[in-house]
């Protein structure tokens, strides 16, 4: 039996430092994957996924980005 789709999918890309400082960032959330060249890939639950990036986004400021591009999906099976 296929897995339900995640509630929602936060893609975005980062290189360098802040790239690294993301990845410690979620480490424990255990939500993030590879999407791609440069793109991580945050997946699972609506809440998780808005925590995580939360903490992506303080991450990649606090290691000197300057802004984070997300594209945000949430599948038509997944909206309440």
């Amino acid at each position: 039996m296929p897995a339900a789709p995640a509630e929602l999918t936060a893609r975005f890309t980062l290189e360098g430092p802040a790239r690294d400082a993301v990845l410690a960032a979620v480490r424990d959330s255990r939500l993030a994957r590879e999407g791609g060249p440069g793109e991580l890939v945050l997946a699972g639950p609506r809440e998780a996924v808005l925590n995580a990036l939360g903490d992506a986004l303080e991450a990649a400021l606090g290691a000197g980005a300057h802004g984070l591009d997300v594209q945000l999906q949430a599948p038509t099976e997944s909206r309440g």
